[in-house]
């Protein structure tokens, strides 16, 4: 399959558009096609501009995106349009599905040549550059003068490349996690996540009080994991958050790779610490569950018009600065690269190592090293290339660990009429974290001011994390007594309601990142179903958090309403009843 796009085909192009939605298309040539869909504002006369979403991957399809973005700006649709434009080799716009790669069924190195070698001459084409030419193409042919260009993640680069090129056409940009042009520089992103880390797990833990009265010093606690990984890398089996038994190797590098690939509202590195100290006292189990659940690197990763494994690569690989000469035999490329990470400090990627940070689940100059560039393709930034001074709010979660708020912060300030604002217990895209983040930023659109932004200071809501693994009640911590209840247990049996509370808990963290089926930590099984009202009943059976406490019953949960990751400061669950024949009331911590 061989594709090149002109921009200049696009222009001399007729627009023929569908009004409900919209969904339009530019014919490039005779095999590709390119795609977008314009949601047209409700007031009369012309619009204010379009509101351009572009959260890139790169590789995802942002027409996919549709729902999100009408709900996020929906107050804006009164002035101003919504477009979405599925970039070359993406989405609905002529996909790359390279089969091989997109399906996991052959090792890395070759799917990837496989791919180039079905992209024959065209693995250059897909730059980020020519993405903003095309973008601007689209703009002109459907007759704005100004849009409002919202990017999050490696949409920053799409930012930054149409800025530096067509800037008089922006009103405002909203970056949410953008990487930035110094994300490209070789190994810079890499270094910066491996950095963060101690950050973000201290965090983590620390608002979250079941996770802070076991950790008080979580960096300490942290390193001391990656140490013993680094000396002893983790083998055995674990169930995975559906139940399924899988064979785990994890080490430093597995490590790194599973901060950069969360589950669910950070289920997987809220457990971090705990599971460390489980390994240090010989109780691997609750490690090796965290490594079967990790998504191995290589895998199916479904439909490619949603998401692209061929048209991912065919941007990254070609904006990078790459550490080798693209036109040397594939040898002597190694060879270039290996020298590249010699080079480097080695406190680089601390606190992980430099074998860490260069493995091929985390490093993207490693993860291109099969790829080919036969022709320059077109850059992120020219040279000479300058910002425009517009309005520009760049947003980031305190707990991003995809594109740290280090990174995002550093490419946000090349705007000069930029403000950053970072938002606390928010993970990658903050929008998809808090209606904060989506409330200011929709008005941000709207007024070009910032408003109250406040909410962004306090965590909307607390991320349940773990501080402890006990493998008998007896190791656990006590549940607090309730003074406003009659309570007559003593403090073994205040362990053992908590142990019970966090066999339940435990059970809805795996049903929110598997099937919703799946096996307890020690022992039994849960199901979870969602009825139509969206509330969640999940069942235990025999399930044990600690070995000797066995816990059934039914947990209803509806994530507004209910104490588990509830809105709000964290709370605590009451509990009541009887254990052993004597009153129980007691709290525990919610998070």
């Amino acid at each position: 399959m061989a594709i090149f796009f002109s921009a200049r085909q696009v222009r001399s192009r007729t627009v023929a558009t569908r009004r409900q939605g919209r969904s339009s298309s530019l014919q490039f040539n005779k095999s590709a096609i390119f795609r977008f869909e314009l949601y047209s504002h409700t007031n009369s006369g012309p619009a204010e501009s379009a509101i351009l979403m572009n959260p890139s991957g790169p590789g995802g399809s942002i027409t996919y995106y549709r729902d999100i973005a009408l709900a996020w700006f929906s107050p804006n649709l009164d002035a101003q349009d919504i477009l979405l434009i599925d970039d070359r080799g993406r989405g609905r716009s002529t996909t790359i599905d390279c089969a091989t790669l997109q399906l996991g069924t052959a090792p890395f190195p070759q799917a990837e040549a496989d791919c180039v070698g079905e992209l024959r001459n065209a693995t250059s084409a897909f730059g980020t550059g020519a993405i903003a030419q095309d973008t601007d193409a689209v703009r002109e042919a459907l007759g704005y003068d100004k849009l409002d260009y919202w990017g999050a993640s490696y949409g920053g680069e799409d930012v930054i490349a149409y800025a530096t090129r067509f800037g008089e056409h922006v009103r405002s940009f909203v970056l949410d996690a953008p990487e930035g042009a110094p994300s490209l520089d070789a190994f810079q992103i890499e270094g910066v996540e491996a950095h963060s880390t101690l950050r973000e797990i201290r965090l983590l833990c620390l608002r979250s009080p079941t996770c802070a009265i076991d950790h008080p010093y979580p960096e300490a606690d942290f390193a001391r994991l990656i140490n013993t990984l680094s000396n002893q890398p983790l083998r055995g089996q674990g169930y995975d958050a559906s139940g399924n038994l899988v064979s785990v190797e994890l080490d430093e590098g597995g490590l790194l790779y599973l901060i950069g690939n969360y589950s669910g509202n950070f289920v997987n590195i809220g457990e971090l610490l705990a599971t460390g100290d489980s390994l240090s006292v010989g109780d691997p189990l609750p490690l090796l569950r965290l490594g079967a659940e990790l998504p191995p690197f290589v895998r199916n990763y479904g439909d490619p018009t949603a998401f692209s494994q061929g048209s991912y690569f065919a941007t990254l690989c070609v904006d990078l600065d790459a550490p080798w000469d693209w036109s040397v035999p594939m040898a002597e490329r190694y060879r270039q690269y290996n020298e590249a990470v010699e080079g480097l400090p080695s406190d680089f990627f601390a606190p992980f190592s430099k074998t860490a940070g260069t493995g091929l689940g985390v490093s993207s100059e490693h993860q291109c090293l099969w790829w080919q560039k036969p022709i320059q393709s077109s850059p992120v930034l020219l040279p000479g290339a300058k910002y425009p001074n517009v309005p520009t709010l760049a947003m980031a979660g305190d707990l991003d660990t995809l594109v740290p708020l280090e990174e995002s912060s550093t490419d946000a300030a090349f705007f000069p009429d930029s403000t950053f604002i970072p938002v606390a217990e928010a993970g990658h895209v903050t929008a998809l974290w808090t209606q904060c983040a989506v409330n200011i930023q929709s008005h941000f659109f709207e007024t070009l001011e910032l408003g109250d932004i406040s909410c962004t200071e306090i965590p909307e809501t607390v991320w349940p994390a773990v501080g402890r693994f006990p493998r008998v009640a007896a190791d656990g911590r006590p549940a607090d007594v309730d003074v406003n209840g009659r309570s007559q247990i003593g403090e073994g049996e205040r362990k053992v309601v908590t142990v019970a509370v966090a066999a339940a808990i435990d059970a809805l963290k795996r049903s929110s990142i598997g099937s919703g089926t799946g096996v307890g930590l020690r022992a039994g099984t849960f199901e979870s179903a969602v009825d139509s009202t969206g509330t969640q009943t999940t069942t235990l059976s025999n399930c044990a958090f600690a070995q000797d406490v066995i816990v059934n019953g039914v947990v209803k949960w509806n994530a507004v309403e209910g104490a588990w990751e509830a809105l709000g400061p964290v709370g605590d669950f009451r509990v009541s009843g009887t254990l052993g024949g004597e009153a129980v009331a007691v709290l525990v911590p919610e998070a």
